[in-house]
């Protein structure tokens, strides 16, 4: 069986609440303070990849049996066959970098956010993010 609360009284409990306030920053101040977080940008950046020559032979290895060479035969990779990569620069649009192998981002978890790209006999190391080559070296070293 439902009891029903005639308006005026139920108006009167809402009004007490809030005349009472909403805790001890509103009693001492009358002001709310709030807590907001850090901003997080919207263009997050890596920190600088430094690879010594032992570790570019580490990851040299690991590729040298990965057949992934840009195919300038493909239609989508024509355009990009002009580029002269170099650290710094934005790869074209139609070159897909690959992830790293497992093995060697266990190896060196300081790979995980970057992908590589085999590119007229040169490993480039790219941030997936931006897209932008970090580091390149010969594909043959090591």
């Amino acid at each position: 069986m439902r009891h029903l609360i005639p308006c005026t009284a139920f108006g009167a409990t809402i009004a007490i609440v809030f005349a009472a306030g909403t805790g001890p920053a509103t009693a001492q101040s009358g002001a709310v303070e709030q807590s907001v977080p850090p901003a997080v940008s919207q263009k997050p950046e890596l920190p600088p990849l430094h690879l010594t020559d032992a570790q570019r032979g580490k990851i040299s290895a690991a590729l040298r049996d990965v057949n992934s060479e840009v195919d300038f035969a493909l239609k989508s990779n024509k355009p990009a066959e002009a580029f002269t990569p170099t650290p710094g620069a934005k790869i074209p649009a139609g070159l897909h970098p690959h992830s790293l192998p497992r093995p060697l981002i266990y190896e060196m978890p300081i790979l995980r956010d970057y992908t590589y790209l085999k590119f007229k006999g040169q490993v480039l190391i790219i941030d997936a993010m931006s897209r932008k080559i970090v580091d390149m070296f010969p594909e043959a070293s090591g």
